[in-house]
């Protein structure tokens, strides 16, 4: 029987090329693809599937973040084989994604070569694409701690994280949710040390990587 593949990603262009790459191949078969969070989550219940590839940020109507996403599907699918593609490129959030189990982190960059060997790895030794396997082989000082699990942010940190990434400034947001700006500083200082993230840089990568915005 062939491996049955969901593929999913929000960019049309990224699925016609993964699609394309992995149509002729005799030993996989597509059976379900996806441009959100709620339409992979509704093909799974719909059509069961032996491997996942999926990006990490994609819109979802309950804004889903892309490692609370990959857990909830370790939880309710334990037996799916997961392929995460995506442009990341922090150490942190790439550590903590090869914790939760899956069988291969593949970069957009290396997408033609590198998906075929995330699909044949094994799991318990998950392929890693070599440019982010190289970040992983630098120094974690200039990027960061290794994060916690997002779980650990309160709810309004995590309200302060979605309207800091839309563009929104400290006191536009507590203006917006008519909290003193030294409180909105504060629970995003909070969160930040609870993710490992040292610069706003860092932080917004996350944010964006996460679909927190």
């Amino acid at each position: 029987m062939p491996i049955r593949v969901q593929i999913a990603d929000d960019h049309p262009l990224t699925l016609i090329g993964i699609h394309t790459l992995l149509e002729n191949r005799a030993e996989l078969e597509i059976v379900a693809q996806a441009h959100s969070v709620e339409t992979l989550l509704e093909n799974l219940q719909r059509q069961p599937c032996d491997l996942l590839l999926t990006d990490l940020m994609m819109p979802g109507g309950d804004q889903v973040d892309g490692i609370r996403l990959i857990r909830r599907l370790r939880s309710r699918y334990p037996e799916l084989a997961i392929v995460v593609i995506t442009m990341l490129d922090n150490p942190a959030l790439i550590s903590s994604l090869l914790k939760l189990g899956i069988q291969g982190l593949v970069s957009k960059r290396g997408l033609l070569n590198d998906l075929p060997k995330a699909i044949a790895a094994n799991p318990r030794a998950p392929f890693v694409s070599p440019s982010i396997q190289h970040l992983l082989d630098t120094s974690t000082a200039l990027h960061g701690k290794p994060l916690l699990q997002p779980e650990q942010l309160s709810a309004r940190e995590i309200e302060v994280l979605r309207l800091y990434g839309t563009g929104m400034s400290i006191g536009a947001i507590a203006q917006h949710l008519c909290r003193s700006k030294q409180t909105i500083s504060t629970q995003k200082s909070s969160a930040m040390r609870k993710l490992g993230l040292d610069t706003s840089a860092s932080l917004f990568l996350y944010i964006q990587e996460h679909g927190l915005s």
